[in-house]
């Protein structure tokens, strides 16, 4: 078995981690080649670029891409930094193995009830990276806004992606007084469920679904204690600490169940 493994080296994305996980699981790792089953892995970050080109060839060879980003949560409450890891897409568009252990209630973050009022919505834009599927649309949160605008009567409070706007202030204080998050298919949606406050989400596919409506559908916003255990039970296990990276463990259980791998 051979892993292309295009994580960068640069400290935050741990490569190192990656590659050992990868040999832990029987993968030889090199700098470029093609499948010869489906055990044979692309891992990248993100799917985008030159990245999704040579991931798209991958797949119609048979193997198996394996897209990695920052976690959902970021970080948990002992301060240990989460990555994402999934099949083929990445922010719920792909696919990875769920478990039966509590693997959310384990990161030790505290759910808050649901929320039933607040001041405006808020409205989370992002950078627009990621594959042909998945990248948010230019201008995604004014027109987002826009749209609400015509079925709700909230005040609409934007946020600037962070990672282009530099002054831009902590999320925790745009979510302290709204009364829902509307977001592409953001992370910060799943934060804000955290806090309780419902999330519509515009693309096709999220991570945290499960507890969410679509943003055409905000005029039914979602407080439901169960569909929100079950999506931030299905999120975890898309995430994982650099310790369990360097064991291998998420590269393992993709290779047991490849076989049930369905997007």
């Amino acid at each position: 078995m051979i892993a292309v493994c295009l994580i960068r080296d640069r400290p935050e994305y741990r490569r190192e981690a990656f590659v050992r996980g990868l040999a832990h699981t029987g993968h030889k790792v090199v700098a470029s080649g093609s499948p010869s089953s489906k055990e044979d892995l692309f891992v990248i970050w993100n799917r985008y670029g030159g990245n999704e080109v040579e991931a798209n060839r991958w797949e119609r060879l048979g193997g198996t891409v394996v897209v990695c980003e920052n976690g959902y949560i970021g970080k948990d409450e002992r301060d240990r930094q989460l990555y994402a890891i999934s099949v083929h897409g990445h922010n719920g568009s792909g696919w990875w193995p769920t478990g039966d252990t509590d693997r959310f209630g384990a990161l030790g973050i505290d759910v808050k009830p649901w929320r039933t009022e607040g001041e405006y919505i808020l409205v989370c834009g992002q950078r627009g990276i990621g594959s042909a599927l998945m990248a948010s649309p230019v201008l995604w949160h004014e027109k987002a806004a826009t749209r609400i605008q015509k079925i709700d009567s909230h005040p609409i409070k934007l946020r600037l992606h962070p990672g282009r706007h530099e002054a831009v202030v902590p999320l925790n204080t745009d979510l302290s007084k709204a009364h829902a998050v509307a977001i592409w298919s953001s992370s910060s949606g799943v934060k804000a469920l955290v806090e309780g406050i419902p999330v519509v989400y515009d693309a096709p596919r999220w991570i945290a679904s499960d507890s969410g409506v679509p943003l055409s559908d905000i005029g039914k916003l979602c407080r439901d204690d169960e569909k929100r255990k079950t999506a931030l039970h299905k999120m975890a296990w898309a995430q994982w600490t650099v310790d369990e990276i360097l064991r291998g463990e998420p590269f393992a259980r993709i290779k047991e169940r490849l076989g049930s791998a369905s997007w």
